[in-house]
C-alpha cells in the first residue's frame, strides 16, 4: 500500500518549525514594503519554499512514504496580478529552479511520485470570464512549477481539481463539460496532460457524476480525464452506490488511458486517490489523526500499479506514521 504525504511535514516542524515550514506573504505586506524591498523578500522565501520541499521530499525517502503532494503555495503573489511580479523579478531564480530539480531527483532516485492539487478557486467550468482567465493563468503556472521538479507531463504528476460547478436548471452536465473542455484546450500542454478531477463534498459532482464527465469528454473529443476518488468527499456526498471499495475501482478504471488500450496498448497507472476521516463533530472538516483501523483499502487494477493514497488528516507524516505501524501490526492471510 502507497501512502502520500500532502504538503507539509508536520514531524519536520516538531524538529525545527522555522527552518521547515513553508512561508508566505500578503499582499497587504508586499506593498507596504515598498516595491523593491517587497521583491527582495518575496524571493528569499521562495527560495525557502523550494529548500523545505527539497528537504520534505528526502524525508518522504528515508520514511517509506513513496508520492508527495506538492505545496501550491510555494511561490507566493506569482499569479496575483495586483502585485505584478514575474518569476523574472526574483534575484534568487537560479537558486530556487536549482533546488526544486534536486527535489525532482531525490523523488526520481528513491521512486516517489509527485503530484499537486491547485486551490478550489480554479474554475475552468465557470461561465465568468474573468475566473476563467485567472484559472488558467494558475493552472499553467502550477503546471510550470512540476516542469522545473522536472516531472513528465502525463497521469503519473497529476494536477487535481475540482469541478467546483453546479450545473443551473438550463444546463445538463454535457454543456458544462464543453464548457469546461474548451476552456482546458486554452491551458498550455503541461496542464492538459496532467489534469485530473476530484469528487466533490457537496454539491452536483460526487463520485457518479464525476465519472459521467470523465466519460462524455472521452467519447466526445477523446479527452483523458481520470477521477481522484476521496472517501471522505464520498462519504458527505454518496453517490448511489455507497461503498467505498465498489466507487474507487470504478475512479481507478479511469486513469486507464482509454487512447493507448484502443491503439492495443495496455498504459496502466497507479490512481491518486485521497484518504481521510471527518470530525465526529463537522464531518466534512479533516481529522487530526485516523482512527485505529482505518486503512485505506487495495485499490489495483494492475498488479503492479496499486493505487497510492494522499492522507489528508492534519497530523500529515506523524498520522501515516501511526498508519503504517498499524498496517504492520494487521494479521496475515493464511495462505
Amino acid at each position: 500500500m502507497i501512502l502520500g504525504l500532502t504538503c507539509i511535514s508536520e514531524e519536520l516542524k516538531l524538529k525545527d518549525k522555522k527552518k521547515y515550514s513553508f512561508r508566505t506573504m500578503t499582499r497587504k505586506r508586499f506593498n507596504d514594503l515598498g516595491r523593491d524591498e517587497a521583491i527582495k523578500q518575496l524571493s528569499e522565501r521562495i527560495l525557502h519554499n523550494a529548500t523545505t520541499t527539497r528537504y520534505i521530499v528526502k524525508h518522504c525517502s528515508l520514511n517509506n512514504i513513496f508520492h508527495y503532494r506538492l505545496s501550491s503555495a510555494l511561490f507566493p503573489l506569482i499569479t496575483d496580478n495586483q502585485t505584478d511580479v514575474s518569476l523574472e523579478d526574483l534575484a534568487d531564480l537560479t537558486k530556487i529552479k536549482e533546488e526544486l530539480a534536486f527535489a525532482g531527483q531525490i523523488a526520481q532516485k528513491f521512486n516517489i511520485s509527485i503530484g499537486s492539487h491547485p486551490d478550489q478557486f480554479n474554475v475552468l467550468a465557470s461561465t465568468n470570464e474573468d475566473a476563467v482567465n485567472r484559472t488558467i493563468n494558475e493552472l499553467n503556472f502550477q503546471a510550470s512549477v512540476l516542469d522545473m521538479v522536472g516531472l513528465p507531463q502525463d497521469h503519473t504528476a497529476p494536477m487535481n481539481i475540482h469541478i467546483n460547478y453546479t450545473p443551473k436548471s438550463d444546463e445538463g452536465l454535457g454543456m458544462v463539460a464543453d464548457r469546461f473542455y474548451n476552456n482546458l484546450m486554452r491551458c498550455d500542454a503541461g496542464v492538459f496532460n496532467r489534469l485530473t478531477i476530484e469528487n466533490e463534498d457537496k454539491g452536483f459532482f460526487n463520485v457518479d457524476n464525476c465519472i459521467k464527465f470523465s466519460e462524455y469528454l472521452f467519447h466526445k473529443y477523446g479527452c483523458n480525464l481520470p477521477v481522484c476518488y476521496d472517501n471522505l468527499h464520498d462519504f458527505c456526498n454518496p453517490s448511489e452506490e455507497n461503498n467505498i471499495i465498489f466507487q474507487a475501482e470504478r475512479c481507478a478504471y479511469t486513469w486507464i488511458d482509454q487512447r493507448e488500450v484502443s491503439g492495443g496498448l495496455n498504459h496502466f497507472i497507479s490512481p491518486v486517490f485521497h484518504w481521510s476521516e471527518g470530525k465526529p463533530e463537522k464531518p466534512r472538516a479533516h481529522a487530526d489523526h485516523f482512527a485505529l483501523g482505518n486503512f485505506p483499502p487495495h485499490i489495483s487494477i494492475n498488479p503492479d500499479q496499486p493505487a497510492k493514497w494522499e492522507c489528508e488528516v492534519k497530523q500529515k507524516d506523524l498520522a501515516i506514521k501511526l498508519l503504517q505501524k498499524s498496517l504492520d501490526r494487521r494479521p496475515q492471510p493464511v495462505v
